[in-house]
This record gives C-alpha cells, sequence and structure tokens, in this order.
C-alpha cells in the first residue's frame, strides 16, 4: 500500500513516527509531508529515516514545484497525522498555502481515501470553530477519526488526545479492506446547466442546481464505484470521493464529454444535465451590449448530446442513461417523449421527472427501459 502522511506541528508528532515506522515494518511505502512548524518536534532526518524517501515541506524547494501533484497521483491513501486545530480550519475553508495543504487539495477527488487524525488541547477540540470544520469535513467524505479521552501534554485531562498508533493502523486497514472489497464500476455523471453568452456579461441559462446529479454521485461512491462529476458553473458539487471537472457552456460541455470518453473506459454516463437547445448565434465576445437599445438575438439549435455519448467512448459498451423532463405533462405525453429520446438512438434508461412534481426534499421519477417499460 502507498500511504501519503502530512504531519502537522504537535507533541503528538512522535506517536506518528511510532506509526510511520510500524507501516514500513509491515511493508508498506511511505511518503511524507509536513508544514513548518513540524521540525520543532521531530527533525526531516529523522522522518526521511524512517519513511526511506526525501521529505516534503517546502512547494518551492528545487525540484519540487510539481511534488504536491506527483505524491496525490502515487497515494492509495492520505493519512493526516498529527492533525491540530489550524490545519483543520485550513482543509474546511480551502487555504492552500504550504506543501501539506497544496498536497490536500491536490489529492480531492481522485477516489482515494482521505483520513484525519486529530490531536489537540480538550478545549481546543470542543471549541465551535472546530468542531463547524470536522463536521464540514466529515460532510464532504473525509474520514475523521475520533480523539481519545485521556492526559494531555498539557497536563489536563479530557478529549482531545490522539489514538494509539496501534488503534490507528488498525482503523486505517480496516478502511483499505473495506474500500478493495468493492467491485465498482467506472462511471461519469453530468449535471447542472449550460450557460450560453450573450455578451461578455450576460448569458442564457436555466435553473438547475445539479443536485440529482451530486446526491447521486456521493450515492454511488459510497456503493464503491469510482465516480466522475462533470457539473455546469454554480451546480451543486458532490463530496469527497468524487473526481471534478467543469463545463460553462454547451460546446464546453461537448468538448469535455469528448474528452473524458475517449481517454477513460466508463461503463456507465449518466446524463443528468440540464443542456441548452439553443445557442445565441454570434454570442460571447469581449464587450458588453448596450443596454439603452432593444436587442434581438438570433438563436441556433444545438445538436443532441445523448445519441453521441457512445460513439465517443472508448468503451463501446457503455452504459448510456438520459433525462426528460415534462412540464405537467399527462402519462401519454409522458410516454411519447420518452419514446422520442429512444427513437434518436444510443440510449439504454430514461429517467423521467416533471416539473410539477419537483420538490424541495422530494425528487419523484420513473425509470424506463428502451422497450417504454418503467424500470
Amino acid at each position: 500500500m502507498k500511504i501519503l502522511l502530512l504531519m502537522s506541528g504537535s507533541i503528538a508528532c512522535a506517536k506518528a513516527t511510532q506509526l510511520l515506522s510500524s507501516w514500513r515494518k509491515a511493508g508498506h511505502e511511505v511518503r511524507v509531508a509536513t508544514t513548518s512548524s513540524v521540525s520543532h518536534f521531530v527533525g526531516a532526518a529523522t522522518l526521511e529515516g524512517l519513511s526511506g524517501a526525501p521529505l516534503f515541506d517546502d512547494t518551492f524547494a528545487g525540484g519540487q514545484a510539481m511534488e504536491h501533484i506527483t505524491l496525490a497521483q502515487w497515494a492509495d491513501v492520505l493519512v493526516v497525522c498529527p492533525a491540530s486545530a489550524n490545519l483543520l480550519a485550513r482543509f474546511a475553508h480551502g487555504v492552500a498555502d504550504d506543501a501539506v495543504s497544496t498536497l490536500w487539495q491536490a489529492a480531492w477527488g481522485r477516489g482515494i481515501p482521505l483520513v484525519v487524525v486529530p490531536a489537540m488541547n480538550g478545549h481546543m477540540w470542543a471549541y465551535p470553530a472546530t468542531q463547524a470544520n470536522v463536521a464540514q469535513l466529515q460532510s464532504w467524505g473525509v474520514h475523521v477519526l475520533p480523539t481519545a479521552e485521556g492526559e494531555l501534554a498539557c497536563g489536563e485531562t479530557g478529549q482531545g488526545r490522539m489514538l494509539e498508533p496501534a488503534d490507528i493502523e488498525a482503523r486505517i486497514a480496516a478502511l483499505m479492506q473495506d474500500t478493495a472489497g468493492r467491485t465498482g464500476r467506472k462511471i461519469l455523471i453530468t449535471g447542472g446547466g449550460t450557460r450560453e453568452p450573450i455578451d461578455a456579461v450576460r448569458y442564457i441559462g436555466n435553473h438547475s442546481s445539479g443536485r440529482t446529479a451530486a446526491e447521486l454521485a456521493e450515492a454511488l461512491v459510497a456503493l464503491g464505484h469510482e465516480v466522475t462529476w462533470l457539473g455546469g458553473a454554480g451546480a451543486q458539487q458532490p463530496g469527497g470521493g468524487v473526481a471534478l471537472a467543469h463545463y460553462t457552456s454547451f460546446r464546453d460541455l461537448e468538448s469535455q464529454l469528448q474528452d473524458l470518453l475517449a481517454a477513460q473506459d466508463y461503463d456507465a454516463v449518466i446524463h443528468a444535465a440540464a443542456v441548452s437547445d439553443f445557442s445565441v448565434s454570434q454570442g460571447g465576445g469581449s464587450d458588453k451590449l448596450p443596454s439603452s437599445e432593444p436587442l434581438k438575438l438570433l438563436l441556433t439549435p444545438n445538436p443532441k448530446l445523448l445519441p453521441q455519448l457512445r460513439s465517443w467512448s472508448r468503451n463501446k459498451a457503455l452504459c448510456v442513461v438520459g433525462f426528460k423532463l415534462t412540464v405537467g405533462a399527462e402519462q401519454a405525453a409522458v410516454e411519447q417523449a420518452v419514446a422520442r429520446v429512444f427513437a434518436a438512438g444510443d440510449t439504454d434508461l430514461v429517467v423521467h421527472n416533471d416539473l410539477h412534481e419537483i420538490r424541495p426534499d422530494v425528487h419523484s421519477f420513473t425509470l424506463y427501459r428502451a422497450a417504454g417499460q418503467s424500470a
């Protein structure tokens, strides 16, 4: 197993070195990255000696400019141990200004488990902002291990004590065994709306939030599938464990789909994006149109993407799932609309929903097979 160990400054660094040593004795490969404060507790020579590999502690050091990307691509699991209150806050609020925080963000969305092992004073652990940061990370799919109760380095007694190395090692081994035991599929999900530019600042869009695609992505990852989410500007994004890509306009989405499907062997595409049927002829540009006079726009039809997905895919056995939205339609009209999607070709399943049946917390749908039967 390839383990990427991220360390922040704490008296608990001593326990982290025990964990590092145990991993190496078990035959795992370990690379270490540290914040600047770690050097006050354990030396670089010790960490390099225990890991058998160079330490990554400076994004601007010679030859290390791309190390945060290289290590993120290399790892099977990322473990932050010890994780201070300050580091939790930086992760939760998107700060990326050193080796550890840039590595954390570069590892995001690559499908590897992200594990955080907190260590701090009990009052710092109980501080509302710290607990909010923990909750935020957990909502993104990060595995935040609990703290232990006991005597702390400061002499106080309470929560905040880092788990013992053997306990941490066992928890991570169980997590990796669970992950390895899953036989998931490789799935591409699109979500959110397109924005068709009128001028440099205005665009034609729709009300799609992308919530359905985001929640589908999270649910599929939880079932052990490898998921790529391709989302529109402003769309709701899924949490941790999902690879992320983005688009803005119809042409951008078309290009991204072609590139992703040609580069990777996806088993299925769930095309939930709300794609504009029209683009603005001669839209965009670098200027803002004047608002003092009437404006006429020429809209040109966009080609349908759904029937082309399989032809763009490396995997010609790709399962293609499309979506069809109606507005207050009777059942006969719904079936006709779904039939037209299948008639366009190369779609295996169609998810139908009606705008009048969509509620904030309830999203009714019917899944149709190519024969017109509800699945």
